[in-house]
Formats: C-alpha cells, sequence, structure tokens
C-alpha cells in the first residue's frame, strides 16, 4: 500500500481556513511520516507547499499548475508520550494537544486549545499567545533537509526562537515530528485554564465567518513601543471595510474575514487598502503575520 495518495485539479477550499476556492494541480496526502518523506522526495524538482490546518495562511492566486504541488498533513495527527515526552507528528493540531496533555494531567501547554494550526506550522512561526510560545516547550524537531536528502534531529537553542519566528526559516528543512516537555499539572486546573482562554478569544475574535487568524505582526514606532493594529485601524475607519466578499472583521479589526465566497483579488485588495491607509495616516508599515503562498 502506497504511503501517501495523490489528487489531480482538486479545490482546497477545504484545507485552508480562510475557505479560498482555490485550485491546484496536484494536491498529495501522505498517510505516514515515511509518506511524507517519499513525497519530498518524489515531488523535490517542484515547488512543495506544506500545509497543516490551512490557518494563517493566504494563496496568491486561484490556480496552481503541475509546477507547484501541494502536500496536505492533516493524517499525519499521532500524539503520544514516549520517554516522558510528548511526541507529536507534524500534522497534529494545537488545540488536540491541549486536550491530550490535559487529560495526562501535563501542565504548560494550556494556550494551545484554541490556536488554530498544527504543530509544524507552529514550530515555523513559534506561535503562541498570551506569555506563552510553543518554542518555550521543546526538546527536539525532527526533519527532513532536502539538501542533503537526510532525515535529522533539531536540538534548539536559546536563540533558535524569537517571536513569531524560528530558525527554521532559515534551514532547508520539513518538519516531521516534534518532541515537547513534559511538566507536571492537574486537570481540573488546566480544564478551568483551556475554557478561560477559549472565552477570552471567542469574546473578542470573530467566529462567525471564516478567517485565518491575526493578519498582522504587531508594529513598533520609532521608540520602539508597541502599537495596536485594531485602534489604527479604527483611527483610519477600516472596522468593516470591504471589497467583493472580504471585509476587516467589525468585531476585531485586526481580522480580515471570508463573509463567504471572497476571491484570493479581494483578499489582497483589502490588505493593499489597510497598508496604505495605515502607512499614510502613521507612516508605518504594516508586515503580514500570515504566509502568502
Amino acid at each position: 500500500m502506497a504511503n501517501y495518495f495523490t489528487m489531480h485539479d482538486a479545490s482546497l477550499r477545504r484545507y485552508n481556513t480562510l475557505r479560498l476556492d482555490v485550485i491546484a494541480h496536484t494536491v498529495v496526502l501522505p498517510n505516514t511520516i515515511e509518506g511524507l518523506v517519499e513525497a519530498l522526495r518524489d515531488y523535490k524538482d517542484k515547488e512543495i507547499v506544506l500545509i497543516g490546518n490551512g490557518s494563517n495562511m493566504l494563496f496568491s492566486k486561484d490556480y496552481y499548475d503541475d509546477n507547484t504541488v501541494f502536500i496536505i498533513n492533516v493524517l499525519l495527527s499521532n500524539i503520544t508520550i514516549i520517554d516522558q515526552e510528548i511526541v507529536l507528528e507534524a500534522g497534529a493540531r494545537l488545540n488536540r494537544l491541549a486536550w491530550f496533555a490535559c487529560e495526562q494531567s501535563v501542565g504548560g501547554l494550556e494556550f494551545c486549545e484554541d490556536i488554530p494550526g498544527t504543530i509544524g506550522g507552529a514550530l515555523i512561526m513559534n506561535a503562541g499567545q498570551w506569555q506563552y510560545t510553543i518554542g518555550q516547550y521543546v526538546n527536539w524537531i525532527e526533519v527532513y533537509n532536502y539538501e542533503k536528502d537526510e532525515v535529522e534531529t533539531i536540538y534548539p537553542d536559546e536563540e533558535f526562537f524569537a517571536y513569531r519566528y524560528s530558525h527554521l526559516n532559515n534551514l532547508p528543512v520539513y518538519v516531521l515530528r516534534a518532541g515537547l516537555k513534559m511538566m507536571a499539572g492537574d486537570y481540573n486546573e488546566s480544564l478551568d485554564k483551556m475554557l478561560y482562554y477559549r472565552h477570552e478569544r471567542y469574546v473578542k475574535q470573530p467566529r462567525n465567518y471564516a478567517n485565518a487568524g491575526s493578519v498582522f505582526k504587531r508594529p513598533k514606532d520609532k521608540n520602539g513601543e508597541s502599537l495596536y493594529v485594531w485602534k489604527m485601524f479604527d483611527t483610519v475607519e477600516l472596522r468593516g471595510f470591504t471589497i467583493g466578499d472580504a471585509m476587516v472583521s467589525t468585531k476585531h479589526p485586526g481580522f480580515i474575514v471570508n463573509k463567504g465566497n471572497a476571491t484570493v483579488q479581494d483578499m489582497h485588495d483589502v490588505i493593499a487598502e489597510c497598508k496604505r491607509r495605515v502607512k499614510d495616516e502613521f507612516d508605518v508599515e504594516l508586515e503580514l503575520e500570515w504566509r502568502v503562498v
């Protein structure tokens, strides 16, 4: 039995949280880590795009021809405990990680409960919320190095992770697995924290429309002080700004949502207008937090 299967001229709508109906000539779904490595080797001459949960990303066009291969890791979702570490595959979702840790009375990972991504993407961007980031809990990362054509293990040092960034971005690698620290916790305390975190995010963030999380990184002023994107957006009247079915959220302007049938161009046009107004009013260059494919 093959370790991955392939679809052609397939819609990626179900594989991105913005629910953009983009068509790809080649879509590959590995069903094992070995299958993921096989696919990476088999399509090494193509432009490869790995997708986990499809959050925090934006497409750049409506159709991708056979020069681009999308490898979807939704089937690589195993989470287990081995030698006092939580070991999880690249496609494991962060909310499942939080509940798994809670059920095992492992503390510290409650913040993952409502982050809509997978461990693979989380490690690349050092995902987090509140004062926590995933990088604080990483013991090792197993990767496929496509320049060496080898599977390797990385042991991050103190400088490996930074705000919404990791050195994985500079390496010729794809994430396969990771091992996380296990810290003693209490089931009831973890449950209370997770429900609190979820409540806070549901109250403040849009859930009625498809979105891909916070759009822009938090900028700083000339004195190095953090600026709040939503406050700047309200100043330049961007709350509710709409092109097609792409809209700056009325609930939280830091999000751009798909009201139903937004196109890739709609999204890019709204982003461009947001950047233009903020630059004109505040002389601040907004930087996307989303990955553009």
